[in-house]
């Protein structure tokens, strides 16, 4: 009688040897531009990781990172190979602006039921002057900024928007959740809103910047930063 545990290895043995013939499949831009003074950076319908940090450089970094959702096995590769190839994001500079827009098929509704996303994953990082400002409307994932200390509008369907400031960061603060919580480092004044939403508002008499800050599902995090910021 055979023992059942080596039955179990027996009938995975196929199953890892599969897998380890199967990879991601991934493609990688960056685009750098030099700027005379800090303008705006511009996301238009991104979707998956954001990372915005600022540096001390007059030029823009933007780099772009798409891959599949899953593994692939060399029979169904090209096929993913294929909607990944359909996913176009461009990266374009005007005057002292910067816009990075994304573009992809419609979405399979039973797999990403709450967003417009297809079956590839993107990260984006990009490194901008620290008086930069943002504009962001991203779909789905998260979208982190530190180092930044121009105007930040950045809106969100579903994840979570976090931004670190520097300690002594005067700037009014505008954040709401529709469904999810916010929580900030900083005074100001939070309250719930109807069931599952929050709101915090901080106002300030000299404003070094504004932020606006809206999440559909998710949350909004702001906190003060630690130790000197990264270049």
């Amino acid at each position: 009688m055979r023992t059942p545990w080596l039955v179990g290895v027996a009938m995975m043995l196929p199953l890892l040897a599969d897998d380890r013939g199967k990879h991601l499949i991934s493609a990688e831009q960056t685009a750098r531009f030099s700027v005379a003074t800090a303008g705006t950076i511009r996301l238009e319908n991104s979707f998956g990781e954001v990372d915005v940090d600022g540096w001390d450089r007059p030029e823009v970094e933007v780099s772009v990172v798409r891959s599949s959702e899953h593994y692939y096995g060399d029979r169904d590769r090209t096929a993913a190979q294929q909607r990944l190839d359909q996913v176009h994001v461009t990266t374009k500079q005007e005057g002292n602006d910067v816009v990075i827009s994304t573009q992809y098929p419609p979405s399979n509704p039973f797999l990403h039921p709450l967003s417009r996303r297809s079956d590839v994953e993107i990260h984006y990082r990009v490194h901008a002057p620290r008086a930069s400002k943002l504009s962001i409307d991203h779909n789905n994932g998260g979208v982190n900024v530190s180092g930044v200390s121009g105007d930040i509008h950045a809106k969100v369907v579903n994840g979570q928007i976090t931004v670190t400031l520097a300690p002594d960061a005067h700037d009014v603060i505008d954040a709401r959740c529709a469904i999810g919580d916010v929580y900030s480092d900083f005074d100001g004044k939070d309250r719930s809103r109807y069931v599952f939403g929050a709101e915090f508002q901080r106002p300030s008499a000299s404003p070094a910047a504004n932020l606006y800050l809206r999440v559909r599902l998710g949350d909004i995090v702001i906190v003060k930063q630690t130790g000197p910021p990264a270049e």
